[in-house]
C-alpha cells in the first residue's frame, strides 16, 4: 500500500471520533515515532510503498486509536517541558498546565537563592515534575512518593533515562504522617477531579487514564489537599514553600483550610488557559 493511500484510510477510520486536524497530527506523530520521518516526508514521497513491517505498525496503532486509546499510550511517549517521558496506562499523561507549576518552583528557587534545596514531589506518577526539576537544577535533592508500585516503576525508568538521581518511595499520603527528613519545598499535583465532573471528561481520558490519580472521594473534594497540608505543616522547614496544582472549582474551600495552619497568605496563579490552577503558601 502507498503511504498516501494509507493516510486516506487512516483518516476515514478515525473521522468518526476526531477532527481532521487531530487525525493528521496523530499520523505525523506515528510516522515520526516509528520511522523517524518528518511531516514533509508525506508530501515529498506520496508514492512511497509501505513494507509489511511498516504497514503492521501503522495498522496496530490505528486499531488502538480507534478504541479511544490516547496517542501517548500508543507510542508510550509524552512530552513535558521539552523532555520526553515514557508513559503507559499506569500513570497520567503529563499536561501543559503542570509545566507552569514546575516553572514557578524553579523561578522561586532562583529568585530567593535557595541553595541545595531538599524537595518532595507527592504523587509523582510518571516522575515528570520531579525529573524536570532535577534536570533544570542539579543542586536540588529530590524525594518523590507515590502509592502505585506500577507508577514508581515508570518514574524510575524515566529518571534513569534522563540521568537524574531521585529517592523514590512507595507511600500512601493517607497514612504518611512523617519522614525522618525535612524539606525546603513540597510540590504536588494530587487527585482533584470530583466524581460529578466525570460527565465533562473526554472518553479517551476517562476510559484509559488511571482513576486513582484523577478522582477525589465523593463527599470530600479537597480530601488529598487536607492530607498534604497536614503533612507539610510537620515536615516543611520554616519559610519552606508548598506548591499545589488545584481544581479552580474548589479554590475558596481549599484556601479556608490554610487559615488554621501555620502558613502565610495563599498566592494563586492562573494556568495557560486563564484558570486559577496553581497555589503557593509559605510556612511561617
Amino acid at each position: 500500500m502507498l503511504l498516501s493511500e494509507f493516510r486516506i484510510y487512516f483518516r476515514k477510520i478515525l473521522s468518526e471520533f476526531y477532527s481532521n486536524r487531530e487525525i493528521d497530527t496523530f499520523f505525523k506523530i506515528l510516522i515520526d515515532f516509528y520511522f523517524d520521518w518528518k511531516s514533509t516526508f508525506i508530501g515529498l514521497n506520496p508514492n512511497y510503498v509501505l513494507d509489511s513491517n511498516q504497514l503492521h505498525k501503522l495498522k496496530f496503532a490505528l486499531a488502538e486509536l480507534e478504541l479511544g486509546k490516547p496517542i501517548q499510550y500508543v507510542t508510550n511517549q509524552a512530552f513535558f517541558l521539552n523532555n520526553d517521558f515514557y508513559v503507559n496506562d499506569s500513570v497520567l499523561i503529563p499536561r501543559p498546565e503542570t509545566e507552569e507549576l514546575v516553572k514557578w518552583v524553579l523561578d522561586d528557587i532562583n529568585e530567593y537563592k535557595i541553595t541545595s534545596p531538599h524537595l518532595m514531589d507527592i504523587g509523582t506518577g510518571s516522575g515528570c515534575i520531579a525529573i524536570s526539576l532535577a534536570k533544570a537544577n542539579r543542586e536540588i535533592k529530590l524525594t518523590a512518593i507515590d502509592l502505585s508500585k506500577e507508577a514508581l516503576i515508570i518514574a524510575k525508568k524515566n529518571a534513569f533515562k534522563h540521568k537524574v538521581k531521585i529517592d523514590f518511595i512507595q507511600e500512601d499520603i493517607q497514612s504518611l504522617s512523617h519522614l525522618n527528613r525535612t524539606f525546603d519545598i513540597i510540590v504536588s499535583n494530587p487527585p482533584y477531579i470530583h466524581p460529578d465532573e466525570k460527565k465533562d471528561i473526554l472518553p479517551n481520558v476517562l476510559n484509559h487514564e488511571p482513576h486513582m490519580a484523577f478522582f477525589t472521594p465523593n463527599n470530600d473534594p479537597i480530601y488529598f489537599y487536607r492530607l498534604i497540608i497536614n503533612f507539610a505543616s510537620k515536615v516543611l522547614k520554616s519559610l519552606g514553600g508548598l506548591y499545589l496544582e488545584i481544581n479552580p472549582k474548589f479554590l475558596e474551600l481549599l484556601k479556608s483550610n490554610f487559615s488554621s495552619r501555620n502558613f502565610s497568605e495563599v498566592e494563586v496563579r492562573n494556568d495557560i488557559f486563564g484558570k486559577p490552577r496553581m497555589l503557593k503558601v509559605i510556612k511561617k
